[in-house]
């Protein structure tokens, strides 16, 4: 009896141990870490220098003209420089600022100062004052004198003046690439006739321009595929024209017969009150919506196309 007790006792100890590792199981998850250090982040590198003719950083005092003006003179180159890209691998804007003080060059003077860029191996004229994205590692500048003879050379005899460079390179966003042509829409929505399905599509190419007689045309491409639009309605075009004292969008389908060659759909205005979506929309609750914002930018004449 003690023996059967016993081992009774043992099995129930026994399932008890088996029914607390089960219950532990199923409230454990299995986990795993990872930890990864010393990982070393370097920041790009902005190496922009603006040197002379000798490869020196330009500072004060870079170049004294002293006698060497007067009426008649040949054009003196007076400086030269350069702005170097180096290493540079950020988008970079370029700043160039030629200044000048002092009697010499007071708004009357006969003497000109000329701030020449080299572009496409010729020296040309700049403004004193220019901003622009550089198109080559190295941009290079000089400044040039002049004193042609005038009525008044003589009240400039003796007069000094001072020219003052500035060059300020500052990391830019990078300009982001024109979608297209060609062009693509977001969602379309069709709605034909007033007791008719709405159809939809969308990622069509959409193309728009102007006809000999400079009203609008509308072109989308459906192309192929399956679907309720690809099949009942397929390509399309919206036609500006005028009539009158009104101006008529009309839209023909490759497919919907009350948009056709013999059935007219057309309206009087085009909504674009909703910012990227032109909208065709009927009395009768029959519409045509097409998001687009390059489409949208060139309706409402927001663009240059």
């Amino acid at each position: 009896m003690n023996f059967l007790k016993k081992h009774k006792l043992w099995f129930s100890l026994i399932g008890v141990l088996l029914l607390t590792i089960a219950t532990i199981g199923t409230i454990a998850y299995f986990s795993k870490s990872f930890t990864s250090d010393n990982n070393v982040a370097v920041a790009a590198k902005f190496d922009v220098e603006a040197v002379n003719g000798q490869g020196q950083t330009i500072g004060d005092g870079q170049f004294a003209l002293g006698e060497d003006l007067y009426p008649g003179m040949p054009t003196l180159e007076a400086y030269k420089f350069q702005i170097n890209k180096n290493n540079t691998t950020l988008p970079v804007e370029y700043r160039v600022h030629l200044e000048r003080s002092g009697a010499l060059f007071a708004e009357n003077s006969p003497v000109k100062l000329s701030l020449q860029r080299y572009i496409d191996n010729n020296w040309v004229d700049v403004d004193y004052l220019t901003t622009f994205r550089p198109e080559n590692d190295i941009e290079k500048y000089r400044v040039l004198v002049d004193w042609p003879h005038s009525d008044h050379d003589i009240d400039f005899q003796g007069a000094t003046g001072n020219i003052k460079l500035e060059v300020v390179a500052t990391q830019v966003d990078p300009i982001e690439e024109p979608a297209g042509p060609p062009y693509y829409t977001g969602a379309i929505t069709f709605k034909a006739t007033p007791n008719g399905s709405t159809r939809t599509t969308s990622n069509k190419e959409v193309n728009f321009y102007k006809d000999d007689q400079g009203f609008k045309i509308i072109q989308v491409t459906i192309g192929a595929g399956s679907g309720e639009f690809e099949e009942k309605v397929g390509n399309f075009k919206i036609v500006e024209s005028v009539e009158g004292s009104t101006t008529w969008y009309r839209l023909y389908t490759e497919k919907e017969y009350y948009a056709s060659e013999s059935q007219v759909w057309r309206v009087d205005s085009v909504d674009t009150s909703t910012d990227g979506t032109i909208t065709l929309k009927r009395a009768n609750n029959t519409f045509l919506t097409i998001q687009s914002k390059e489409l949208y930018n060139w309706f409402t004449e927001k663009s240059d196309k």
